[in-house]
C-alpha cells in the first residue's frame, strides 16, 4: 500500500530514513524544515501488511527522491508519477535502475557520493579571507560568479529570481566565499542541513583565479565549521575526478553511486 504521509507519520518516517542518514540527507532535511503541510512538498510512503515502511517518494517542487533500504520498486508508484509529475528524480543508482524503465523522456547522470566525519588533511590558509554570505547584495555577487561557470546553468536563470531563491535558502545551510578585486572569486555552500549532517554544493572558483588554493581553503574552513564546531557530518556528490581527489584527500570517503534523471526538453 502507498499513501500520502501526514504530520502523524513524522517520527516513524524520520526513523526509517535515519537508517541511512547520509543517503537520505535531502528527504530528512526537507521533512525537518518544511514538514507535510506545504503546497510544494509531498511525501509518499509504501507499507507492508504490518504497516512497516518499505520505501518513500519525496516530492519537493519539481524534484523527486526515491528511497528504499533494499532493492525494490513498486509499480504502485506509477500512477503517482502521472498525477504528481516531476522534472528531476534521483536516488541510489542500484535503486534508480529499477525506476529507470518507467522514466520515458529522461536522461541519466551519475555521480560519486561521499561523506566526511573527520578532517584528515587540512590545508593552511588565511582564515580572514573566508566570509559568509548573509545579504541579498552578496547573493547577487554570488550569482555573478556562478554565472561564469556554464555547467552550473545559473546563467539561464534571471538574476533577481536567483537572488530571492538563494536568500531564502540561506536558512537551510551556509555559503562561504572569497572576494578579490571587488568580486566573488571562489565559493562553497551547504544545503539540506539536518540535525546531524549537511550536503556540500556549488564548489566553484572563477577561471581567472584558479590554482591559488581557494577551493581547498574554503573546503577546509567548511569542514572545520561542521565537523568540529557543529559536530555534524558532511556529504557531497562529484563527477569531476580532479575535484574528487581534493575531497578524498581532505577527509571524504566514497560510499556509493548516485543517479539523477532529468526530463529532457521536448
Amino acid at each position: 500500500m502507498i499513501r500520502l504521509l501526514t504530520e502523524a507519520d513524522r517520527v516513524r518516517v524520520l526513523s526509517f530514513l535515519n537508517q541511512e542518514p547520509s543517503y537520505n540527507i535531502f528527504p530528512i532535511g526537507d521533512i525537518e524544515t518544511f514538514g507535510f503541510d506545504t503546497d510544494f512538498q509531498r511525501v509518499y510512503g509504501e507499507f507492508d501488511e504490518d504497516e512497516d515502511f518499505l520505501s518513500i517518494l519525496l516530492r519537493y517542487r519539481e524534484h523527486a527522491i526515491y528511497y528504499a533500504p533494499t532493492e525494490r520498486f513498486s509499480r504502485e508508484y506509477l500512477p503517482i508519477f502521472e498525477d504528481d509529475p516531476f522534472e528531476h528524480i534521483s536516488g541510489k543508482t542500484r535503486l534508480m535502475m529499477l525506476v529507470k524503465p518507467h522514466l520515458e523522456g529522461f536522461t541519466e547522470r551519475r555521480e560519486q557520493f561521499c561523506e566526511a566525519t573527520e578532517l584528515r588533511a587540512p590545508v593552511a590558509y588565511d582564515e580572514t579571507i573566508v566570509k559568509t554570505v548573509r545579504t541579498k547584495e552578496e547573493c547577487g555577487k554570488l550569482y555573478d560568479l556562478l554565472a561564469t561557470i556554464p555547467e552550473f546553468g545559473i546563467h539561464k536563470k534571471p538574476k533577481q529570481a536567483y537572488i530571492e531563491g538563494k536568500y531564502e535558502s540561506l536558512k537551510m545551510g551556509t555559503t562561504l566565499y572569497i572576494e578579490q578585486d571587488g568580486k566573488f572569486v571562489s565559493t562553497v555552500a551547504t544545503t539540506a542541513e539536518t540535525s546531524i549532517n549537511a550536503m556540500v554544493v556549488a564548489v566553484a572558483t572563477h577561471a581567472d583565479y584558479r590554482n591559488n588554493g581557494y577551493a581547498s581553503a574554503l573546503m577546509t574552513h567548511l569542514m572545520k565549521l561542521y565537523l568540529e564546531d557543529r559536530d555534524k557530518d558532511l556529504c557531497l556528490f562529484y563527477d569531476n575526478e580532479d575535484a574528487g581527489q581534493i575531497y578524498l584527500r581532505l577527509g571524504f570517503d566514497y560510499i556509493g553511486a548516485w543517479s539523477l534523471f532529468d526530463k529532457t526538453d521536448e
